[in-house]
This record gives C-alpha cells, sequence and structure tokens, in this order.
C-alpha cells in the first residue's frame, strides 16, 4: 500500500526511500539549479561534482519508485557551459539518468526570463566583457523501461495543448512569486506534464515541492499526489495552499497573457 495525497516536510531521498519499488506514474520536479538562490535552509552553491553526486542519489530513487511504463520530467536551466564555474547541468544530469537506467523520450524548451535576475551584466554598456544571459530552461523527459502506457485511461489535454506539447516549443507564463519560496516555477508547466503524460487518477510525485505548485497541479487535474520539502516554511505554504477550497488564485493564465514569439 502506498499512501497517496500527501506531503512531507522530509528530504526526499530519506522519503522516497519509504515508497516501494514500482508505484509512482509521473515525476514532474525542478531541483535547485545551483546558482547561488536564496533558500531559506538549503545551500545552492556548491562545488559542481559535489552537486553531480547529490543529483545522483535523488535521482536513483526516483528511478527506483517509477512504474514500469512511469515518465520523468526533470526542469532545469540550459547552459553549454563545461567548466566549474559553468557547468551545463541539463546535459549532465542526462547523463546521470542514462547512467542510472532510465530511457530519452525528448525535450521541451521555454523562456524564463526570471533567470536574469541570477546573472551578471558583465562589463555594462562595453564590449570589453558583457555577459549573455541564456534565460531558457527545459524539461528532459524520459522513462523507466517502455514508453507506451500499459493501460488505458483519461486526460483532459485540449487539441491544441496536445500539437503545442508535442512540438518541444512550450509558450508558458514566468510564475508570480506569491510565496516564500524564491524560485516558483509556473504551474502551467506542471500542469501540462501531467495532462500530457499521465491519466486521471495516476499518482503524481514531486521530490521538491516547493510552495506546492505540482501537488496543486496534480490535485487541478485530478491526479493524486505524493510531495516532499525540507523546508518547514515552505512545506507549510504547501500545506495551506492544498487545503484551500477554492484555488483560483493558483489556476493558469489564460492564453491572451502568455509571452509570444
Amino acid at each position: 500500500m502506498i499512501d497517496i495525497d500527501v506531503v512531507y516536510n522530509e528530504d526526499c531521498v530519506v522519503g522516497m526511500q519509504k515508497l516501494p519499488d514500482n508505484s509512482i506514474d509521473l515525476i514532474v520536479t525542478s531541483p535547485p539549479y545551483n546558482i547561488g538562490v536564496k533558500y531559506d535552509i538549503f545551500d545552492d552553491f556548491r562545488p559542481w561534482s559535489e552537486y553531480y553526486a547529490w543529483c545522483k542519489q535523488w535521482l536513483t530513487e526516483c528511478y527506483r519508485v517509477l512504474k514500469p511504463d512511469g515518465r520523468f520530467c526533470l526542469n532545469h536551466y540550459f547552459s553549454c557551459g563545461t567548466s566549474e564555474t559553468r557547468s551545463a547541468p541539463l546535459l549532465n544530469l542526462h547523463c546521470i539518468c542514462t547512467e542510472i537506467g532510465f530511457k530519452h523520450h525528448g525535450l521541451a524548451v521555454w523562456g524564463d526570463i526570471t533567470l536574469t535576475k541570477y546573472q551578471a551584466w558583465g562589463s555594462w554598456l562595453s564590449a570589453s566583457a558583457p555577459y549573455v544571459n541564456s534565460p531558457y530552461e527545459a524539461i528532459l523527459i524520459q522513462y523507466k523501461d517502455h514508453w507506451k502506457k500499459d493501460r488505458k485511461g483519461v486526460t483532459q489535454i485540449t487539441p491544441k495543448e496536445f500539437m503545442e506539447s508535442c512540438s518541444g516549443v512550450w509558450k508558458l507564463p514566468t510564475e508570480k512569486n506569491r510565496s516564500g519560496c524564491p524560485a516558483p516555477f509556473p504551474i502551467a508547466l506542471a500542469s501540462r506534464c501531467i495532462r500530457l503524460l499521465s491519466y486521471e487518477g495516476d499518482i503524481v510525485l514531486e521530490p521538491f515541492m516547493g510552495s506546492g505548485t505540482t501537488p496543486v497541479a496534480a490535485k487541478q487535474n485530478k491526479r493524486y499526489y505524493i510531495g516532499y520539502e525540507i523546508s518547514k516554511a515552505y512545506f507549510d505554504q504547501s500545506t495551506s495552499r492544498l487545503s484551500q477550497k477554492n484555488m483560483s488564485d493558483w489556476t493558469e493564465q489564460p492564453e491572451s497573457d502568455l509571452p509570444t514569439g
């Protein structure tokens, strides 16, 4: 048996070790990026070797708990850097996932202009040494044993959203920071992954819950959820969101409000 529609104030590696093998339908997550975001208790600026060793720990647990037809959506920022100070996290995480056993399905890209606030300008108004920001993130879409689902089910995705989702270029709104968590990601991102890659009644896992975006999206889309968050403050915000009977303040922006181009 597995408890569903629950969130835990617990380190995700410790928490996931308590879950049975082959029990989760979909994982949607965006871990800390290791770029110096000021979380309340988490160190987001480690040596990259240490960061990737930690990632391998929780990715191994993610792989174990997924069902054979389970899917995994990993959101991270895009960079082609290879040095110790400018790593290429998505590429390196992809390599770690492959080593663990994940199979690659695809990559969806979206623009997040809020990333620029974590970067420097370099030489201001000078050709000396300007820094060009790359305000893009990508969702690495992987699976465990086989891509095709083992059963048929009900989903709510529209033809338009399905076509855009499969194009690999997603137009998503930037999430307003309506909570204390400094790095929220759009509820539209979690909802799209959930509608595209799971059925109603599936179990969605979020190892890095933050302010609860993925569990809220799962609840809104008639999926069950399990979430972990190490920060007591962010955990309390998540449980508060999930307890609200009216979640209208956390719904996705209408299409007219989405960025174009």
